[in-house]
């Protein structure tokens, strides 16, 4: 099957090509499989006698695509071939009170300026919150001026996914803000990490305040 990716798979498939080649491997996208005519794989990954063949999909597309259990049935009977799935983290709606409104370029700018207070004081963890609040209202601030609107709480995966894909953060500000989204999500639900440190809140509030617009613009 020919398909065009939606904006959540194309990064999906740019970010897992590009880690296949960091490890070595060949990478074509688009590619026909001659034992399944009319289909072409969203990524055909080799190295020496391996071949995968990678499918990106969200949860809609997947439901579509009644092939997708076809292809991975015939893989099974070929020596040296496999199959993955990899699905794309999606808007999820996040369940908030009425009458909500993301922060303008003021009210992130005091954010981090709490944040920073916060720090001061010997309380880290709460500055990191404060820090991650006031970057998604910057990413949300960024992707709207693109014309999307995000009017709901979204999972702050998509937001990431979403800024990186329109070329709003860089990949090195992708990756860096990945690895802290695993922090916020620790803190958030009630662990600790022995790693945790005033580095990581203030790499935050530097980078929150590289993006964010500023109070004259918002």
């Amino acid at each position: 099957m020919i398909r065009d990716l939606t904006d959540s798979e194309y990064l999906l498939a740019q970010k897992t090509a590009e880690e296949y080649r960091s490890q070595g491997y060949e990478v074509e996208q688009g590619a026909p499989l001659e034992f399944l005519p009319g289909f072409r794989a969203d990524l055909l990954v080799q190295k020496n006698d391996e071949t995968k063949v990678v499918a990106v999909k969200a949860r809609q597309s997947l439901a579509a695509d009644p092939r997708i259990a076809e292809l991975s049935r015939l893989l099974e009977s070929k020596p040296g071939w496999s199959f993955e799935l990899l699905l794309v983290s999606e808007p999820e709606r996040v369940d908030s009170p009425e009458g909500i409104s993301s922060l303008d370029g003021e009210h992130i700018a005091r954010k981090l300026e709490e944040a920073e207070r916060s720090l001061q004081v010997g309380l880290p963890e709460a500055a990191f919150l404060l820090g991650w609040s006031a970057l998604e209202a910057a990413m949300r601030s960024l992707i709207e001026d693109q014309g999307i609107t995000v009017t709901h709480i979204t999972s702050p995966r998509f937001l990431l996914d979403q800024a990186t894909f329109h070329g709003l953060i860089s990949r090195g500000e992708y990756n860096d803000l990945s690895r802290m989204l695993k922090y916020r999500n620790a803190i958030v639900h009630g662990f600790g990490a022995d790693d945790f440190d005033d580095e990581l809140v203030t790499a935050l509030i530097d980078t929150v305040r590289r993006i964010a617009p500023t109070e004259e613009s918002s």
